[in-house]
């Protein structure tokens, strides 16, 4: 019941969120950082299940745990996996919408982003308006074998081995590829909402909550890059009705607003910089209270150095210490750290952070130091590098790393394990204990 009760204040917050205050445009997003453990889930069920009467039709559309528990997967095991398919349990009022709706060519496009894998939806008996499941297959490009010589068949001008596509049986595709294609079936629903398309006719919200387990950096992008895509989109008829009348466009319940919740650093960082554009965005991090155990959603913005900042760093340490993979947009990140650090001690620039930093690779130091990382953070920030991901060359890594290590000395940052899913009740109680 405790729960509930402070998920009501959080509920109340969203909402008041999303009213247009004067002199403000509207927003259609909120975005939500929030370490595992702190109650997310639950408070995506709770919003879709509140300021909703009995018999009345449901006014959250979400995208959970939930979501995905409504595909499952029939192995066939009597066949030795030869049928093995993705079921889908139509019940749902969420599939239910799309009944004799076509959406295999959306739904193929958007999964091309991610995978190569090739669904089919499965219909069963009669009912050809609504399918019951889908088969993955993928296609393999094998060498054309010369039939009298039996060797390769060599293009004459590319010098490369001729190959033939060829069919696979049915799979069974990975854990990340399911969690993409769940989310592209999602997508598909997204544009019946957005569309207008009356089976969805009373969806106000759209509640998105922690859609990345099981992707690697490059997929994350490319997530977040399909969802503020829509995000924006739908925020562009709500501006065209906002410059219309602007005092009458833009009240709560007039549109479909998102609320998106995620403990992924970098995936929170992206939407967050690609609905930049979006002045009234709402930006919160949701945390739990070390004394009372309660989940409390505080605001976001220039000032609150918060757990966001750490999280980052943590973004960038495993990057650097753990996976030793840095790509550009690490770049984008770690000015994003600075900026929050400049601007929360009130400074114009970032000579406050660098100043008494050495770097090795060259003989610079005090307002020349701080003038060349500055410039190379410009550069490599101002490129396409948040979506079009590209390893960094030595020189960069070494910079990236140096300037890690400076900020972590200057400003004792601690790091805590977020891939450890405990709560921070739990974790304490345990090192207490040890």
């Amino acid at each position: 019941m405790a729960r509930s009760n402070y998920n009501n204040k959080i509920i109340k917050a969203l909402h008041d969120g999303f009213k247009v205050r004067e002199g403000k445009s509207p927003t259609n997003c909120a975005l939500i950082f929030a370490y595992n453990g702190t109650g997310k889930t639950r408070l995506s069920w709770d919003f879709a299940h509140s300021r909703r009467k009995k018999d009345q039709a449901p006014h959250t559309l979400y995208y959970n745990a939930y979501t995905e528990d409504l595909f499952t997967w029939d192995n066939d095991s009597e066949n030795e996996g030869a049928n093995v398919h993705l079921n889908i349990d139509t019940r749902s009022s969420l599939i239910q919408g799309l009944k004799g709706s076509d959406i295999i060519t959306p739904l193929v496009n958007y999964l091309s982003v991610f995978t190569d894998v090739e669904p089919t939806l499965l219909y069963e008996g009669d009912d050809a308006e609504m399918f019951s499941g889908v088969k993955f297959t993928r296609t393999i490009y094998t060498p054309v074998i010369d039939s009298e010589t039996g060797e390769k068949i060599i293009d004459s001008e590319t010098g490369k081995a001729v190959l033939q596509p060829q069919q696979s049986g049915n799979i069974k595709i990975s854990r990340g590829e399911e969690r993409l294609f769940v989310w592209c079936f999602f997508r598909c629903i997204l544009d019946h909402v957005i569309g207008g398309d009356s089976s969805y006719s009373n969806i106000r919200y759209v509640f998105i909550d922690d859609p990345m387990s099981s992707l690697d950096d490059n997929n994350v992008i490319a997530f977040a890059s399909q969802l503020y895509d829509v995000i924006r989109q739908a925020q562009e008829k709500v501006m065209a009705d906002f410059r219309k009348d602007p005092f009458e466009a833009g009240k709560e319940g007039d549109y479909v607003k998102f609320i998106i919740s995620s403990h992924h650093a970098l995936f929170f960082h992206t939407m967050s910089h690609g609905l930049s554009g979006d002045k009234s965005l709402r930006q919160y991090y949701l945390n739990r209270d070390r004394q009372t155990n309660a989940i409390v959603l505080k605001s976001l913005d220039s000032s609150t150095p918060f757990y966001y900042n750490v999280a980052m760093m943590y973004e960038l340490q495993q990057a650097i210490y753990v996976k030793d993979k840095l790509y550009t947009y690490h770049f984008t990140i770690l000015r994003g750290i600075l900026e929050r650090i400049r601007d929360f001690f009130g400074q114009p620039d970032f000579k406050l952070i660098f100043e008494g930093m050495e770097y090795y690779e060259t003989k610079l130091t005090g307002d020349r130091l701080t003038d060349f990382v500055s410039r190379t953070l410009n550069v490599l920030t101002h490129q396409a590098s948040m979506f079009q991901p590209t390893l960094l060359n030595d020189d960069n890594k070494k910079l990236i790393k140096a300037i890690f290590d400076w900020l972590m000395y200057k400003y004792k940052f601690g790091i805590p394990d977020l891939a450890d899913y405990r709560s921070e009740k739990t974790i304490k109680a345990a090192k207490d204990k040890a």
